[in-house]
C-alpha cells in the first residue's frame, strides 16, 4: 500500500452493523480511529496480498461498536491491495472469538507526513 491517510469502512456480517473511520498507514504500521474506537497495529504486504494484526480499544464509552459492548479486542486480517496500491479489501476475525468476523475496505485520501 502507498503510505497515507485512508478512509476505512467496515461491517460485521453477524451483526449487520457497519461503521467508518480514518487510518494512517505507513512503514508497516496502522493507526487510526472513529467516533468510539482507536485502531493500532501492523501489516505485511507481499505483492497484492496483505495481512494485518490490529488492536481495537474503545475511547468513547457512549459509542457501541459493531461487535456490541466489546471494549478492547484484537483482529487478524488478510486480503488484497489494488494494483495502484491506493485501496485495499480485507476480511478477518476477532482473535478471542474467531466466529466474529469483519470486512474492511480502505481508500487512500492523502499523503501522511
Amino acid at each position: 500500500m502507498k503510505p497515507g491517510i485512508f478512509h476505512v469502512t467496515f461491517s460485521s456480517p453477524a451483526t449487520h452493523l457497519s461503521g467508518e473511520g480514518l487510518a494512517v498507514i505507513k512503514s508497516g504500521t496502522i493507526n487510526g480511529g472513529d467516533l468510539g474506537y482507536l485502531y493500532s497495529g501492523t501489516f505485511i504486504q507481499a505483492d497484492s496480498s496483505v495481512s494485518s494484526s490490529l488492536t481495537i480499544k474503545q475511547w468513547n464509552a457512549k459509542v457501541t461498536g459493531i461487535f456490541g459492548p466489546l471494549k478492547e479486542f484484537a483482529l487478524t486480517l488478510t486480503g488484497t491491495v489494488s494494483d495502484d496500491r491506493n485501496s485495499f479489501a480485507v476480511t478477518g476475525s476477532v482473535v478471542e472469538n474467531p466466529q466474529t468476523t469483519i470486512s474492511i475496505n480502505g481508500r487512500r485520501l492523502a499523503d501522511a507526513k
